[in-house]
């Protein structure tokens, strides 16, 4: 445990910063590799299922700029370490260097185009006095559109039928029951009664056509 401690206090914030940006890469690509739902398939929403008309993903980048001040107290350090200082220095140089003011800039190229992040830092009296850093990234939005209709199903309709002439008018009455199947058959049986007091049984089978638009 002392070890992986002691680790994450040498890392730097450069270091940090990609290591995180890395992480996300990795992520991302991880969700890319799932299988897309495509045209015929059957997909569940809210429960039920569907299957696919279309299914259109578009993928855009938005630019997201962002700029952070941060002042050098606030930034995590090591404890200084002391070395012995040689007998003949140049006191009047070290003095010099020691009262300059320093600026150290970097800009850190993300992989895969995602952008890039610009570090500043001030240095004065061996110290950061502050950190300045712009962000400029790529951010992946994905839209996606999903066109679904309904599984067809079986289908039940209850009605009547009748039956009509010139001489009686209504002379063929009763009930009938209609199915409609998945393949979009349609089977009907139907019962009635006519003028000549006969009861008679009736049925039907019909075949969907498809006419040219």
């Amino acid at each position: 445990m002392n070890i992986v401690l002691n680790f994450l206090k040498k890392l730097d914030f450069k270091t940090l910063l990609i290591l995180g940006l890395v992480v996300v890469v990795i992520l991302m690509r991880m969700f890319d590799g799932k299988p897309e739902p495509k045209k015929g398939d059957i997909v569940k929403v809210d429960g039920k299922k569907y299957e696919v008309l279309k299914h259109d993903i578009d993928t855009e980048y938005v630019k997201v700029t962002q700029t952070v001040v941060k002042q050098g107290k606030d930034i995590i350090h090591d404890v200084p370490v002391y070395v012995n200082v040689p007998v003949n220095v140049d006191t009047n140089a070290i003095l010099k260097d020691y009262y300059a003011k320093y600026c150290v800039k970097d800009t850190l190229r993300l992989m895969d185009s995602l952008g890039w992040v610009s570090i500043k830092d001030t240095l004065f009296k061996n110290k950061i006095v502050n950190r300045v850093w712009n962000s400029n990234i790529h951010k992946m939005i994905v839209k996606e559109t999903l066109i679904v209709k309904e599984l067809p199903r079986n289908q039940v309709y209850f009605g009547g039928v009748m039956g009509f002439d010139k001489a009686n008018i209504i002379n063929f009455a009763g009930p009938s029951a209609m199915l409609k199947t998945k393949t979009d058959k349609v089977y009907t049986l139907g019962v009635g009664y006519s003028n000549a007091k006969t009861v008679a049984v009736q049925g039907g089978m019909y075949w969907k056509i498809k006419l040219k638009k």
